[in-house]
């Protein structure tokens, strides 16, 4: 199954047979957290610090609805800091990707905010993808932004129609996406 997570997106998936990525982190921050009790992979694509507890909510809400405790996941936050993510995110998103980790960490979870991967002073873009394997790699690839869901990509089109600074706090609201794959 191919599973492409945009810009203010979040899902649930069982990691068999998947194919996923999450393209162009860079002005915002991503997360993935994999569960250690179950076979998912969480992985959320923040481009805001509006609303950004309610939505930290709705993802433990929806890890819930599938038998997924808080406590059983190991997470990854990365990207962000970069000039770009002043455009793009609240400055400066290092605040929102320790709000992450932090709420992760207070519900029994293990969380870190990578030094190794975030924009830095020069941009750059990461890109997280699973497939048997997991990991991050540097740069664009058109492949990362390739297949998923038609749905899933109109609705980041409609998104990044407007800057996060712009956006009403139900337009900050992030879409679960699970139900698409």
């Amino acid at each position: 199954m191919r599973v492409v997570v945009f810009q203010g997106q979040y899902g649930i998936f069982k990691r068999e047979s998947l194919d996923l990525s999450m393209p162009a982190v860079q002005s915002c921050l991503g997360l993935y957290a994999l569960s250690d009790q179950h076979d998912y992979l969480l992985c959320a694509h923040f481009d805001t610090a509006l609303a950004l507890q309610q939505n930290l909510e709705d993802i433990q809400c929806a890890l819930e609805r599938k038998g997924i405790s808080m406590k059983s996941l190991h997470g990854m936050v990365f990207g962000g800091d970069g000039k770009q993510s002043y455009l793009r995110c609240s400055s400066p998103s290092s605040d929102i990707g320790n709000t992450i980790v932090n709420f992760i960490k207070a519900r029994g979870g293990t969380a870190e905010y990578s030094a190794q991967y975030y924009s830095g002073v020069i941009p750059q873009t990461f890109n997280f993808y699973y497939k048997r394997r997991y990991g991050i790699t540097e740069g664009r690839n058109a492949r990362d932004f390739m297949g998923g869901n038609q749905q899933a990509k109109n609705i980041a089109r409609q998104r990044i129609k407007l800057r996060p600074s712009e956006y009403s706090p139900a337009q900050a609201k992030m879409t679960d996406i699970s139900h698409l794959y």
